[in-house]
């Protein structure tokens, strides 16, 4: 099981965390970012899950991806209505609005009902798990095995802004499996898969684009070497900004991605993308297909 996800942070996300204006533009990721991908995956004639905010399927350019995105046979899964830096002191009732009310536009837009979560900030506790399996979810992947966010928490602290105050996972990842698990709600018959995002092995560091970016270009040939050893599962957390035509920014920039050139991005993406596919042996799946050819 090896598969790509795209966290789909619109611009707003960063502006409203960092305190900074990127573009005018509040649809940019989805008429010049997201296409990019999606001819990149097409290439690989492979399949990738986004992680869409509810709130901006409000927006026309929004609803016209994901109805694209679907039609070309990949995933659009729940990343709450607001992505909000608070999410995980949110009480029961505040997390499930935000959950139903992602869940319910998805479906309308998009024809069919979301199966996969990811929570802001990679957070999840069984009150979540509780919420996802009243609505039919087949499995949640907000869990990041390691420290990795102690390292979040740290740097957003840093860096200012609202972001300071923002909820990354939980101590209890730490020890977290990396490999699929059963995870369990408020009862213990509420159960879900856990595809927890994949982490280098001993060093428990992201197999993730962001902290490659962070770490530079030694860290991104560990990570091509770690996926040339072909590993039998690993999901590849992109985010949407991972992928837009902006100039490259100076090195302090708080969003890292802005640190490269878009050629730079955009080449870095086509090698993860090959390297994924070999590993896979073939095409990659969305996590929706894969786990139900796996229960198969």
């Amino acid at each position: 099981m090896i598969h790509i996800h795209v966290d789909v942070d619109n611009l707003w996300v960063y502006e409203q965390e960092y305190g900074i204006t990127i573009h005018k533009n509040k649809e940019y990721i989805y008429t010049q970012s997201l296409p990019v991908f999606l001819r990149l995956l097409k290439k690989s004639r492979s399949k990738a899950t986004f992680m869409v905010i509810g709130k901006d399927l409000g927006l026309p350019a929004c609803r016209s991806f994901c109805k694209k995105a679907v039609a070309d046979g990949h995933e659009i899964a729940n990343h709450t209505w607001d992505h909000l830096v608070s999410f995980g002191s949110l009480s029961y009732e505040e997390k499930k609005r935000q959950i139903f009310k992602a869940h319910k536009k998805i479906a309308e837009v998009c024809g069919k009902e979301p199966v996969g979560f990811r929570g802001p900030g990679y957070y999840q506790n069984e009150e979540i798990i509780t919420i996802l399996r009243k609505l039919g979810y087949t499995y949640d992947t907000s869990v990041l095995p390691g420290f990795a966010q102690l390292l979040m928490s740290i740097y957003a602290h840093v860096r200012g802004g609202a972001n300071k105050y923002k909820s990354f996972g939980r101590s209890a990842y730490i020890f977290s499996p990396e490999r699929p698990h059963v995870i369990c709600g408020i009862k213990p018959s509420e159960t879900l898969s856990e595809l927890p995002i994949s982490v280098l092995p001993f060093l428990r560091l992201p197999i993730h684009t962001t902290f490659a970016y962070v770490f530079g270009s030694r860290y991104q040939g560990l990570i091509l070497r770690y996926l040339k050893s072909k590993p039998t599962y690993l999901v590849y957390v992109f985010h949407a900004i991972d992928f837009i035509d902006l100039p490259q920014q100076d090195s302090n920039h708080p969003v890292v991605p802005l640190r490269y050139s878009f050629k730079k991005r955009v080449s870095f993406a086509k090698k993860i993308i090959q390297a994924l596919v070999l590993a896979n042996g073939g095409p990659l799946k969305t996590s929706r297909d894969a786990l139900i050819t796996n229960h198969h």
